[in-house]
């Protein structure tokens, strides 16, 4: 009955539109109450839930992300693209969707990215011919790409809440989210043909090509020193998250100087609130884990997926599900937190991996972005392009069934996000 109660509150707190941490920490501790136990042991469980190295590469990696989104490095990543590819047909629209993975790749945030290349492509797809349908459906979509390509804010909250290799996720993460892109490109592409989009751009030298290319070194190099830095074991997650904002703050300073010395203190205070935020979600899912946990909830959910499925990957797909419907309401971040360490033991009954678990999982969740009612990078898009809802909604309806194949394959074709993994490996 109690329990019952909390996720009644959990959801009511939610619909009148508190922040997550508070909701979470309100529903939780109404049930801690009600079990009788010393309200200290909230305390006990906010500071556990924060407490780990690994987590201070979150703050770090989100203000990187900030300063590189105002400065010129994702402008200049759009014009090296384009130097390949914009005389091609649909040549903008793919480019869109490159500089999407490569911006998500530096910020780890969708909305970053959305807002980033979104303000900034979408004037010229649309002065170029592109529907305003296909426009605002790239956009949108292909934002939601940083969650899957590393270094991904979600997949370092899912490795810390199972307990599995930041590393490991980042590798899984490849395939899958190239993967995806790739299958954007190519919807582009067709469409493109189809509705005779006109080809635009300038048909570019080699040796113009390789300019281009030299004065985006610096831009590129952002992901390959961060990522390098980790997989050839010279840097931690945090460590390497601290290389990442004192490399983007150089060059930002001193290389393409659009960023001020007097920018710096405004964007990491706008950086600090939103890691704030983030923390408090994340310790705040700690305690309603710990609660759920000692309620004997896990269990139950264990006895009753063990004793329903026979199949690792029709429970897969039920899961997978799961995460979208949840994805839909809140944070991919808030879902990976919570859902993730309370199916954890039927992970292991079914010997599913949980890094290919994480990586579907993620993936469903960073579909909830694009869903209704709460779909984080639907009123994005509709801020940055003025835009209703039902415009933006029907405009990613193609993609979302593009995000879904792609789901389906990976929970057909595990090896698909575990393969790389086992190669370096």
């Amino acid at each position: 009955m109690t329990i019952s109660i909390v996720l009644i509150l959990f959801f009511v707190l939610l619909f009148i539109g508190m922040p997550i941490g508070f909701v979470i920490l309100g529903a939780s501790g109404v049930g801690i109450m009600a079990m009788g136990t010393n309200p200290m042991m909230m305390v006990q469980q906010l500071f556990g839930g924060m407490n780990s190295f690994t987590y201070l590469s979150i703050p770090f990696f989100i203000m990187a992300g900030d300063i590189a989104a105002e400065g010129l490095t994702s402008s200049r990543i759009i014009d090296l693209i384009n130097a390949f590819l914009g005389r091609r047909r649909g040549g903008l629209g793919i480019a869109t969707v490159i500089a999407c993975v490569f911006f998500g790749a530096i910020t780890g945030s969708a909305i970053a990215t959305v807002v980033a290349i979104g303000a900034f492509m979408m004037p010229k797809l649309l002065e170029s011919g592109y529907p305003k349908t296909l426009v605002l459906g790239i956009i949108t979509a292909a934002g939601t790409l940083g969650v899957m390509i590393p270094p991904s804010i979600p997949m370092l909250t899912y490795s810390l809440a199972m307990n599995v290799s930041a590393g490991d996720m980042f590798t899984a993460g490849f395939v899958p989210g190239i993967m995806t892109a790739g299958l954007f490109c190519l919807y582009v592409y067709v469409i493109a043909a189809r509705k005779n989009i006109p080809i635009t751009g300038e048909a570019l030298t080699f040796k113009q090509k390789m300019k281009a290319l030299v004065r985006s070194i610096w831009a590129i190099m952002f992901p390959v020193i961060v990522l390098g830095s980790i997989y050839g074991g010279l840097a931690t997650p945090t460590e390497a998250a601290v290389i990442s904002l004192f490399y983007v703050i150089l060059v930002e300073l001193f290389v393409y100087k659009k960023v001020k010395l007097k920018d710096i203190p405004r964007l990491l205070v706008k950086s600090m609130i939103s890691s704030a935020t983030l923390t408090l979600t994340i310790a705040a899912a700690q305690v309603f884990v710990w609660y759920l946990t000692t309620s004997q909830v896990t269990t139950q959910i264990y006895n009753a997926l063990t004793g329903s499925f026979t199949s690792a990957t029709v429970l897969m797909i039920v899961m997978a599900l799961l995460f979208l419907l949840v994805g839909c309401f809140t944070s991919v971040m808030t879902v990976c937190v919570i859902l993730g360490p309370l199916i954890k033991p039927v992970l292991s009954f079914f010997g599913i991996s949980l890094v290919q678990f994480g990586i579907s999982a993620i993936m469903m969740s960073q579909i909830g972005f694009l869903t209704p009612p709460f779909g984080y990078c639907l009123f994005v898009t509709m801020k940055v392009s003025k835009s209703s809802m039902g415009e933006v909604v029907k405009s990613t309806m193609p993609f979302l069934l593009i995000m879904l194949a792609a789901e389906l394959l990976l929970l057909l074709f595990p090896q698909l996000s575990l393969a790389l993994g086992t190669l370096i490996g």
